[in-house]
């Protein structure tokens, strides 16, 4: 009798997981490259924060922005994280909304260049063709902010295209290159292994932005907007968690990243530490810093309204300057 009872309270058991999973929202969530600060997508996965609020997250790698802009117009995705740089993709008619504003200054790329490289300085950069992931890209916009910051217009330092971290190396280690924009994990693991010099932060450089940005299918916004909002409450209670335990957050991000703890832990410190933002509010002033270059740079023919590049729908924004 105890043994049928035990049987039909497994059964039960059973049906309610299998009832739970069912209820739990399914959302594919794309990444532009590898940052440390999206490894936050798997310690949420690891730790059941997004179970707990109620969704499967599916994590996607594209190599660069305008790929995960191109799954996002396809509607193979939800969300995408992009960047500040990318607000110009929904001018151009991509049917996504830049919904939050995930961190602060790109502490989350370096520049690189070969061990033995005459160029030792920023001021060393001009003319010289730096390696970013893809057109548009926030490879390519820092380049070229760096340049007009140094005094050189958008053009004093020339970008070429050329892929993913790998790719970008290969062409360093050959001399396609003068120097790359990779990831800062990434270029501390090249650096350790002599394979590149990690020259300077592009956090230090261009200062006031919002690097990381998280974007929604307005299908998704249209359909089903509650998602939105469970996702952007279980990224912040992921990223309050990551402060928490820096080091359980560094090991799952050197294992997503594939890079060495010692790599990982000192990107950690920039990218989750140092630049996440809290509550994904958007600061009107590092959003100016985009909208001005846009004409700038020739990604738009005219500056557009700041209205056009985000909703404050979900996050909100400040009235001044200072977002984290």
């Amino acid at each position: 009798m105890k043994a049928g009872r035990f049987v039909i309270w497994m059964a039960a058991a059973a049906l309610a997981s299998l009832a739970q999973a069912a209820a739990l929202d399914t959302v594919k969530v794309g990444k532009s490259g590898p940052p440390m600060l999206l490894s936050l997508l798997e310690l949420g996965q690891e730790t059941g924060i997004w179970e707990k609020n109620g969704l499967t997250v599916v994590s996607v790698e594209f190599a660069g922005e305008a790929k995960t802009m191109q799954a996002l117009a396809a509607g193979s995705i939800d969300l995408g994280f992009g960047s500040g740089a990318g607000l110009a993709f929904p001018v151009k008619g991509l049917p996504a909304t830049a919904v939050a504003a995930m961190s602060g200054p790109p502490y989350m790329l370096v520049l690189v260049t070969a061990p033995k490289s005459a160029i030792r300085a920023a001021d060393d950069l001009k003319g010289k063709t730096i390696g970013v992931s893809t057109v548009g890209s926030l490879t390519e916009w820092v380049v070229h902010e760096l340049s007009r910051k140094l005094g050189w217009g958008s053009d004093g330092i020339k970008s070429l295209p050329i892929g993913g971290a790998s790719a970008a190396m290969a062409a360093l280690e050959t001399a396609q290159i003068d120097g790359a924009v990779v990831g800062e994990a990434f270029g501390y693991e090249s650096e350790d292994r002599g394979r590149a010099r990690v020259m300077l932060s592009f956090g230090d450089r261009i200062g006031l932005f919002h690097s990381n940005v998280l974007y929604a299918a307005n299908a998704l916004i249209a359909r089903d907007p509650h998602v939105v909002e469970l996702f952007l409450k279980g990224w912040f209670e992921t990223v309050a968690y990551a402060r928490a335990h820096p080091d359980e957050g560094a090991k799952v991000g050197a294992r997503t990243l594939g890079v060495s703890l010692d790599a990982a832990s000192r990107a950690y410190r920039d990218e989750v530490l140092r630049m996440a933002s809290d509550d994904g509010v958007f600061d009107p002033a590092a959003v100016e810093v985009v909208r001005r270059s846009m004409k700038e740079m020739g990604i738009l023919e005219t500056v557009p309204a700041a209205s056009a590049l985000y909703s404050t729908r979900f996050v909100g924004t400040r009235s001044q300057g200072g977002s984290r």
